[in-house]
């Protein structure tokens, strides 16, 4: 579009990030905005010097497999004026957002839901494919529920996110697919720019109710919503479903004196899926998924890679329908072979989530002068990984 100029928000834009952003999602203010500064940043469009859409990005590290932390921009609020749309300005601006953050990020990774609407559509017309779907569960606690955790104040848990810790980890530690938890995480999140704009009622849960942590759970209910919900934003347990059970007893006891009920999302890898279905989760269709694309695919093969040694005979070319790149070339490489599938096989692979062997033998990924060696070769250097999301890590 003539005139148009898409380039990365600096703090002295604040101004016309928030003329766009505030529009149209619940607002920030400018105090928000540079508190969360660099690690939020955001690509802006000007046309003729107005500021007319913005995409903020948030910046984190995001597990993809066991011992792999790929760097990732999270795109949200994203928005264009009313005026101005189906001009082809949003994706501008994710073309503008992939150039000024090559340097610094792998992945560009949305929180989607909607596969029939306008915006799943806009993802997937600028690159974005599907990595993970999730389905909403609810549950209505009946009355009765007892329990041996109890509420403790979120304080507790900044004190003592040592244990935390430790219980996360025997809880995810074969989990890809959300951010890697790490000292000062929940402080950090639960103050950030998600709570800024959103703001809720946190609850805590320790189990048991004295000594060391061996399940928690933290909780959200949303102070603007007109059909309020307590929702699970983590829970974790070092022993298994029964600390789990502990704490959703004591957190649905909760919701039931408040008259609400409690929701989460689940997928098919979820530890606690079953736990759910006996306490009584609804699951519904599928109502968001995790969308990513890779800024920079060799620098990101490199990460995830597992065993780069085993694959150093090799100049592994890609083929989709839309684009061809070489995306590794080992040291020792004698032979050539090119690996064919669609954009959504390839990013999956990318982000270990492609059961490689699988995909192969269902013929949604081609290995032109391959063999099934090369085939199994290439599942070991990057195995499956399950992926698990915790509401807390969403915006």
């Amino acid at each position: 579009m003539e005139g148009l100029v898409c380039r990365e928000y600096r703090p002295a834009d604040t101004a016309d990030l928030l003329e766009v952003r505030n529009a149209i999602f619940p607002p920030l203010s400018a105090e928000d905005c540079v508190t969360c500064y660099p690690q939020l940043t955001a690509a802006l469009a000007y046309l003729e010097d107005e500021p007319v859409g913005a995409i903020p990005l948030q910046q984190r590290d995001f597990l993809l497999a066991p011992g792999v932390i790929a760097t990732v921009a999270i795109e949200h609020a994203v928005g264009v004026k009313e005026e101005y749309r189906s001009r082809g300005i949003g994706t501008a601006m994710i073309e503008a957002a992939r150039e000024f953050l090559a340097d610094r990020c792998d992945l560009l990774i949305v929180y989607r839901g909607g596969e029939r609407s306008a915006g799943y559509r806009f993802y997937l017309k600028s690159g974005h494919q599907d990595l993970l779907y999730l389905l909403p569960a609810h549950w209505t606690p009946p009355a009765g529920l007892s329990s041996q955790a109890v509420a403790a104040d979120i304080e507790v848990l900044y004190e003592r996110e040592d244990e935390a810790l430790r219980v996360f980890t025997a809880a995810y530690a074969a989990y890809g697919g959300h951010a890697p938890r790490r000292s000062g995480y929940w402080r950090e999140v639960l103050g950030g720019v998600r709570f800024r704009a959103l703001p809720a009622e946190i609850l805590f849960y320790r189990y048991p109710a004295e000594g060391e942590i061996r399940a928690y759970g933290l909780f959200e209910v949303r102070r603007r919503r007109s059909d309020p919900v307590m929702r699970t934003l983590e829970i974790a347990s070092s022993d298994g479903a029964g600390g789990a059970a502990q704490v959703m007893q004591a957190a649905g006891a909760e919701a039931h004196q408040r008259g609400i009920g409690v929701a989460d999302y689940v997928s098919v890898a979820h530890p606690y899926r079953g736990l759910y279905r006996q306490l009584g989760f609804v699951e519904a269709e599928r109502g968001m998924m995790i969308m990513g694309q890779a800024i920079n695919p060799q620098r990101l093969f490199t990460k995830v890679c597992r065993c780069p040694e085993a694959l150093a005979d090799l100049k592994i070319d890609v083929w989709t329908p839309s684009q061809d790149y070489t995306l590794f070339e080992g040291p020792e490489a004698q032979q050539e072979i090119t690996l064919q599938a669609k954009e959504v096989i390839i990013e999956r692979l990318l982000t270990r989530r492609l059961d490689v062997e699988g995909a192969v033998a269902h013929d949604l990924l081609t290995i032109r002068n391959g063999s099934p060696e090369i085939a199994v070769r290439l599942g070991e250097a990057l195995p499956f990984a399950p992926w698990m999301h915790h509401h807390l890590d969403w915006l």
